[in-house]
């Protein structure tokens, strides 16, 4: 049986490799490093919609993957999706849907966000370039 943090350690490498791997090579600039890093201080401080909303405002317009805000609002999002299937990934009806939840389910995916942005940022700084 597959636990839980083995799935959140998983899900957030193949997100990084997904988005920043050439040719089977994963290397992290230090910026994104960095700002992963900083993403469950910035959840803990302003809250998880909050932040969340930041994310999207800063990546508006960008369909670039590798940007720091798109990356980490759709890995976000997508980890919320696998956490309760009533929160789709997608932009508008990602905040439509986190708006309607009850504060209970509200507080588990903050809490599911912070613990799978470990793992994220574990592995960035494992794979942040020299």
């Amino acid at each position: 049986m597959i636990s839980k943090e083995q799935k959140r350690s998983d899900f957030a490498l193949k997100q990084l490799k997904d988005t920043f791997s050439n040719g089977g090579n994963l290397t992290l600039k230090k910026e994104l490093a960095n700002f992963i890093v900083g993403a469950p201080t910035m959840i803990l401080q302003n809250g998880f919609g909050q932040t969340m909303a930041f994310l999207l405002s800063k990546c508006k317009g960008k369909t670039e993957k590798k940007d720091k805000h798109f990356f980490t609002f759709t890995t976000i999002a997508r980890w919320s999706e696998r956490i309760n299937e009533k929160v789709p990934p997608e932009r508008s009806g990602f905040f439509e849907a986190v708006s309607n939840l009850e504060q209970t389910d509200y507080l588990k995916l903050q809490e599911e966000a912070l613990k799978m942005l470990q793992w994220l940022k574990r592995y960035a700084r494992a794979f942040q370039e020299e």
